[in-house]
């Protein structure tokens, strides 16, 4: 594995040696993370059942040893699979970024970045975790910056700090364990003998730690501010396998913790949380960027679902509900990696073609870019949770496992897995509303701008081959799910040993595909039985009431979700503003739906701040001998707590 690591820090240096020659760097950088990526990849899943080990050589402060056992195989893994391709979409992708930033530091920072995500999941002690953790942060944040901006700044600053937010307590979970445990070392932290008030205050601060990172409710503000910022390439590792890092370390932690039933109670509230608001801002976006981004929250609470179940189950014995629920909360990460980072490379083909975000100036594109529009297709019913693709067999899992869970004995539990299955069932069908629409809205009907999509053209086919590679992985993990239910059981079997489950209980999903096509035949057999009319059918220009119709007067994605935001209306803070020059002038619309959970919490929170930052900021005047004066007194106070404290 430390090949694999060498290989990406020298792929970012040479990529930065080559800084005076950046559309040769681009090749090289983007070209060598390909390589890696797919050679990464093979290694990490040929070798799922190793444990592997590598302490770093030369004399450091904490000695890093990095250590990978199954749960670590196969995160990185998905890390590798989804770099791959990225990595060759971005080969023809990232020149469209030529005028605003350096090639050589995009194709840099790309490979450190993923080489920060494999050495997080490797890490095995608080110091190289912690401190590969920030980098990991930071590289995300220069890479948000690539695409520089109006309002670029303000959207890297609130990224950083909610992320420092979250820093802030896992830092502080992982101290409280290491002085538990006796050591810095995770593999020491399984001897912790911890109360229940101590362990339950770790679990709450590792979930706001690492679910602030991962998109949870309600840290989730953060998600269209960063993923519609940033270059689609680094979007689509973001949100396809950095969320998942942060997922990799709240599994692996939290199951050192003594297993309590309130631990599922409040991942089965929060998924549900997370997935019902997450969805609602992706159904009213009317930037599809912005949609992908909100859907990640909502898919995030999904996992926590399935991890809800995984954790009841461990608190109450039950190790073969706590399987399923960890196969549920691992199928649901693998799909979520793929489809998601599937639409976000979609989405930077339909960006570099039209150079807008807003579905209502767009429409038709399925003529000029029909490629694109397939494969769109096709992961909208990915993420849609549509049969017999992967997003319904995950999906399925986790239905499965909140069934499960919700026939326990006593109120509680069935409570929370009955709001969790309400949850969901809501989820599932706003899913289909809000990427009709994205879909609907992109690439059917007429071009709503028609100077704006008359000279698009798709992509070049080193674009599309990695769509096509995620699109098939999307149609085939669905159609061979037991196949992958049963790897995954192999690797859960490595966290819950001496415990079993019946595959044979999943569905048949070959059997839902012949269903599926009967149910496509019939239509045309009763049209033959019953002679229905063969007429070539007349077409004519739609009726307008008597008006010449236009392009503009076909539903766009406001029209599509204006009974949603009107019944919502108080959760959703919906702008909309009309501009009129003259009598005879067109008339501009503008809408913007606001976040709640900005304008009540954080945007508050942010004003303080600023009133308090501008109140100290009196200190700050230059003169030297104050600056000495600050730091006697601070000394003192050193001094005064250690002696008193200490």
């Amino acid at each position: 594995m430390q090949t694999i690591y060498t290989l990406f820090l020298l792929a970012s240096l040479l990529s930065l040696l080559l800084y005076k020659k950046p559309l040769f760097a681009q090749k090289v950088g983007f070209g060598l993370a390909t390589l890696f990526s797919l050679y990464a990849a093979i290694f990490f899943f040929s070798n799922l059942g190793e444990t592997l080990v590598w302490a770093l050589p030369g004399n450091f402060i904490s000695a890093p040893v990095f250590r990978l056992d199954s749960l670590g195989m196969f995160f990185s893994f998905l890390v590798s699979l989804v770099a791959f391709a990225v990595s060759l979409f971005s080969f023809d992708y990232a020149k469209f970024y030529e005028k605003k930033a350096n090639l050589a530091v995009f194709a840099a920072l790309f490979n450190a970045f993923i080489l920060s995500m494999l050495l997080v999941i490797a890490s095995d002690n608080v110091f190289s975790f912690m401190l590969l953790w920030e980098v990991m942060t930071l590289l995300s944040a220069l890479l948000i910056l690539i695409n520089d901006g109006k309002d670029a700044s303000k959207n890297v600053m609130v990224y950083l700090g909610i992320a420092q937010i979250g820093a802030f307590c896992l830092m502080v979970a992982l101290l409280i364990m290491a002085s538990v445990a006796g050591s810095f070392e995770f593999s020491a932290f399984a001897t912790m003998d911890i109360s229940f008030g101590m362990s339950l205050t770790l679990f709450i601060l590792l979930l706001i730690g690492l679910g602030s990172k991962a998109g949870m409710f309600p840290f989730h503000v953060w998600l269209p501010l960063a993923y519609c910022r940033c270059p689609s390439n680094a979007s689509a590792l973001m949100s396809g396998v950095m969320i998942k890092v942060a997922l990799f370390a709240f599994i692996k932690f939290s199951l050192l913790l003594p297993s309590l039933v309130e631990f599922g109670y409040i991942l089965l509230f929060m998924g549900a949380l997370s997935c019902v608001f997450g969805i609602i801002y992706a159904l009213v976006s009317n930037d599809y960027k912005a949609a992908i981004a909100y859907s990640s929250c909502e898919n995030v609470g999904i996992i926590f679902l399935g991890l809800g179940g995984a954790f009841y189950g461990l608190g109450t014995h039950s190790l073969t509900l706590a399987l399923l629920g960890f196969i549920a909360s691992f199928f649901h990460i693998l799909n979520h990696a793929v489809f998601k980072s599937l639409l976000f490379m979609l989405s930077g083909n339909v960006y570099t073609a039209t150079h807008t975000r807003n579905m209502d100036s767009l429409g038709g594109l399925h003529k000029q870019m029909p490629y694109t529009s397939i494969i769109f297709f096709v992961a909208v019913l990915s993420i849609c949770a549509l049969p017999p693709l992967n997003g319904f067999a995950s999906e399925w899992v986790v239905y499965k496992t909140m069934v499960a869970g919700g026939m326990g004995e006593g109120a509680a539990p069935r409570f929370f897995f009955s709001l969790a299955i309400i949850a969901l069932s809501i989820t599932g069908a706003m899913a289909i509303m809000a990427f009709s629409k994205v879909y609907g809205s992109v690439f059917l009907g007429l071009p709503r701008d028609t100077k704006r999509v008359e000279e698009v053209k798709e992509v070049s086919f080193v674009r599309l081959l990695p769509l096509g590679l995620l699109a098939s992985l999307c149609v085939g993990i669905g159609i061979f799910m037991n196949d992958v239910i049963g790897m995954l059981t192999t690797l859960v079997l490595t966290l819950i040993p001496q415990t079993q489950l019946a595959t044979e209980d999943f569905i048949s999903m070959p059997l839902i595909i012949l269903v599926m096509l009967l149910c496509a035949i019939i239509p045309f057999v009763l049209f033959y039985l019953f002679k229905a009319n063969n007429k070539e059918a007349r077409v004519t220009d739609p009726w307008a009431c008597g008006f010449l119709y236009n392009n503009t007067m076909q539903i766009g994605s406001n029209a599509f979700t204006g009974d949603i935001k009107k019944a919502l209306s108080f959760i959703l803070r919906y702008e909309s503003e009309v501009k009129i020059d003259g009598y005879f002038s067109k008339a501009v619309y503008t809408h913007k739906t606001r976040d709640f959970f900005w304008d009540k919490l954080y945007e508050p929170v942010i004003h303080y701040i600023m009133v308090i930052a501008d109140k100290i900021g009196v200190f700050q005047n230059g003169r030297t001998n104050l600056y000495a004066g600050y730091i006697l007194i601070y000394l003192c106070l050193v001094l005064v707590f250690g002696h008193y404290f200490l």
